[in-house]
């Protein structure tokens, strides 16, 4: 016992030998930047309390860190077997640390300030000569002259110019990019102007308008609201999109049956709508946005109706997923031929069709009323006349169905084109 003791005794100092041995041919590594240690750590497999080493990144040949908030790139030479590398929509100012990675043959660094940097602008063509492509505009989209998409008026007032744009709130993503007039429309503007400004929505707000709008407060459900075969209905609805109706039972039948078109329409992937298409791409390319209404404006419209209107809006969201997949192909493929008399006849009822006291009040508020307020907005921008150019993006039926924006603006004195 005596003689193995001191062999255990070696071998453990050995072992702790060996360890401290391979910590000094591996120093942990750490990042100056949080940002960039956390996505790194993240691509690696480590967790926060782990040690970083440079073995860790042996393998990575691509990574992609865009939208991070990263400001600085030190430490990054440890992934020296990197290919491709996207640092898009960053704060980075100090790329150099880019010509230590050997093995770098693309780096895309759109969005970063970096514009008025001569020393980075002088570095990143050093890089281009070396044959490393480096991306630092990003591409310009161009739509088709057989493009899809129609529905875009022209209205000025001295150096001021107003696109209008009618959009539909679904799509898909090989709808864009659309016809080339809207898409040279778009790119001359300096502002955005949509319905709702969605890139700046405050989730957290939002869910407190719904919640107060929205739910019931008063210790009762959806199901002390409406029938029992309605209530047995909305659940198997809700079962076959793969959501438990118990999760929404404290919502009121008109925001249910929004709720039940969102999942639909977010299960069958048409969640690419024109108005976020254009939103998106203002955010990223840094044009000014200004919204002509709120959510909460918005979600009042529905909330005032009376109970009996609701559960018939309820009603007539539970409608078979394929049925509903072909109404919302229609409604895109309307979209794309740019038809306005086709879309308007299958946006709204028959003509023929008696429509209650209730139904007049509510298309009222939801397209006269807002009608009304979207032109004065619109005026507002004409009259002022600050030489801005302006892109103005609203559900097409704004501009299609009277009393609709475009004839409140010509009652008004204004020459408007319809230019595709």
């Amino acid at each position: 016992m005596k003689r193995i003791l001191p062999i255990l005794l070696w071998i453990m100092v050995a072992s702790v030998l060996i360890a401290c041995q391979d910590e000094n041919v591996a120093e942990p590594i750490t990042f100056s930047d949080e940002q960039l240690e956390i996505a790194l750590r993240e691509e690696a497999g480590k967790a926060s309390d782990e040690e970083l080493y440079e073995t860790d990144f042996d393998e990575i040949v691509e990574i992609n860190l865009s939208e991070l908030g990263i400001g600085d790139l030190s430490g990054l030479e440890v992934l020296d077997s990197l290919e491709t590398l996207s640092l898009e929509d960053n704060e980075i100012t100090d790329f150099s640390i880019l010509t230590e990675l050997e093995n770098l043959e693309k780096v895309n660094v759109v969005g970063n300030p970096i514009d008025e940097n001569e020393e980075t602008q002088t570095l990143l063509e050093e890089l281009n000569e070396k044959g490393i492509e480096v991306i630092n505009t990003k591409p310009e989209i161009v739509g088709s002259p057989d493009g899809p998409g129609g529905f875009l008026w022209e209205v000025e007032n001295g150096d001021t110019t107003v696109y209008l744009q009618g959009t539909i709130h679904i799509g898909i993503e090989d709808l864009y990019p659309l016809h080339e007039k809207i898409e040279e429309a778009y790119a001359s503007s300096d502002v955005i102007v949509p319905e709702i400004d969605l890139t700046t929505l405050n989730p957290f707000e939002l869910q407190d308008v719904m919640v107060e709008l929205g739910t019931y407060q008063d210790g009762t459900t959806i199901k002390d609201h409406i029938p029992e075969e309605l209530y047995n209905n909305v659940g198997a609805t809700l079962e076959e999109i793969g959501i438990p109706l118990q999760l929404l039972e404290m919502y009121k039948p008109w925001i249910l049956s929004s709720t039940i078109q969102q999942l639909m329409t977010e299960q069958l992937g048409y969640i690419h709508g024109v108005d976020e298409y254009f939103l998106n791409r203002a955010a990223d390319d840094g044009k000014e946005i200004i919204a002509l209404e709120t959510a909460e404006e918005q979600f009042n419209i529905f909330a005032e109706t009376s109970l009996e209107y609701q559960v018939q809006m309820l009603e007539e969201s539970l409608i078979d997923l394929e049925i509903y997949k072909q109404d919302l192909d229609t409604l895109i493929g309307l979209y794309k031929e740019g038809d306005i008399d086709k879309l308007l006849a299958a946006l709204t009822a028959e003509e023929d069709v008696d429509m209650t006291e209730e139904d007049q009040e509510f298309m009222e508020a939801l397209n006269d009323n807002r009608n009304d307020g979207m032109a004065e907005d619109i005026m507002g921008f004409l009259e002022e006349d600050n030489g801005k150019t302006y892109f103005v993006i609203v559900g097409s039926l704004h501009y299609i169905m009277e009393p609709h924006i475009i004839s409140i603006l010509e009652e008004n004195g204004y020459e408007v084109e319809h230019i595709h």
